[in-house]
């Protein structure tokens, strides 16, 4: 069994009448990176104050390790020192970026540390920057100090608190990339939160999702992406798609599922443990959508459903073209602008589009 470096059993703090963080159960495993994902305010860095004593629960129980912080009995400073966290609002002292960086390392008693010192400085490329005053940095600079600030200190649980969020495109991937090399060299046991789905996808081992203050799914990201618990969350991790419909038969937890949209009838085929006669509602990601002009069906596939429809709408989403298929019901797609060219798609053109059992997700 893995061992946990992080433990929330019933923690609960009303803040008003309209919001209370209540988190029945949740852990992260000693060398991995779980992510706390949800909207803008739903709660997730409250829950990260809480664990780090910057804020008072007004029940429940939270360890690090074997160490129980809210025995009354425990030593907070001493826990404490386990925890670093970075902020979504950079917090640098006056004086150089060498001055900020060793900052937590003088108040803790840290000596030698000198190779974990060279180490961040070089992933995160602060190098160069080393003698500069903190105060005229940019944001990206800022961020990468306090990153590397936290992380000299060797913590058994790194508290990372949206901190690309302020930051330009451009240096908030390269930070990324350096923070993911430092995070899977090192194996720090990471507590990381975040909006974006794309960051933490990019970074976690294990993924929560949060909504209204609470934890609605925990599970390997992998898990998430496949198996999403409900429709919310479905649609929150990117599922354009959402239909509604009825389980047909299952053979083998291989379902047909029959939809009626707008009086049409379409069957499709999905993995499912449902029994016939089960109402469900199906959700399907666009880029597990892949088109094909009709006549041309893909032969090296293992799609099980193949539907056809117009095409109602072709949106330019940066890299890749958003493609929406009326086929009864409205079928969403990414292509690449290549494709777009290739196929010669255009609105009224009929197409066809392939999804693969497992791709359509069943609740």
């Amino acid at each position: 069994m893995a061992e946990k470096v992080l433990r929330v059993i019933g923690l609960k703090k009303t803040y008003s009448k309209d919001f209370t963080l209540a988190v029945d159960d949740l852990s992260a495993e000693k060398g991995k990176v779980l992510t706390i994902l949800g909207a803008n305010g739903c709660g997730k860095s409250t829950l990260l104050r809480l664990i780090n004593l910057l804020e008072k629960p007004d029940a429940g129980n939270i360890y690090i390790g074997k160490d129980q912080i809210l025995d009354g009995k425990s030593n907070k400073a001493g826990i404490r020192k386990k925890m670093a966290m970075v902020f979504q609002d950079t917090l640098l002292f006056r004086g150089s970026v060498r001055s900020n960086i060793m900052m937590g390392l003088k108040l803790r008693g840290i000596r030698d540390a000198k190779e974990k010192v060279d180490y961040c400085l070089n992933k995160l490329d602060l190098y160069p920057l080393i003698d500069r005053n903190a105060e005229k940095l940019s944001g990206g600079e800022r961020q990468r100090v306090s990153l590397a600030r936290a992380l000299v200190l060797d913590p058994e649980l790194l508290l990372l608190d949206e901190p690309l969020s302020n930051i330009d495109e451009g240096s908030c991937e390269k930070i990324r990339e350096g923070l993911f090399e430092i995070l899977k060299d090192t194996g720090k046991t990471v507590l990381y939160v975040t909006h974006d789905r794309s960051e933490a996808f990019a970074l976690s081992d294990n993924i929560a999702i949060m909504d209204k203050g609470r934890i609605i799914q925990s599970a390997e990201k992998k898990e998430i992406l496949n198996r999403p618990k409900n429709e919310f969350i479905a649609k929150f991790l990117g599922a354009e798609t959402l239909v509604t419909g009825v389980v047909v038969s299952n053979r083998e937890n291989i379902c047909s599922i029959k939809i009626e949209p707008d009086g049409k009838i379409v069957y499709l085929t999905a993995t499912s443990s449902k029994t016939a006669g089960t109402e469900v509602a199906l959700a399907i990601r666009p880029e597990d959508v892949v088109l094909y002009c009709p006549g041309a069906r893909p032969r090296k596939t293992s799609a099980m459903n193949m539907v056809e429809g117009k095409i109602t709408q072709i949106n330019d989403i940066g890299m890749y073209g958003k493609i929406v298929i009326d086929c009864g019901f409205y079928l969403s797609s990414y292509v690449t602008k290549d494709s777009i060219s290739r196929l010669k798609l255009c609105r009224g053109k009929k197409i066809g589009a392939s999804i693969k059992a497992t791709s359509i997700h069943v609740f």
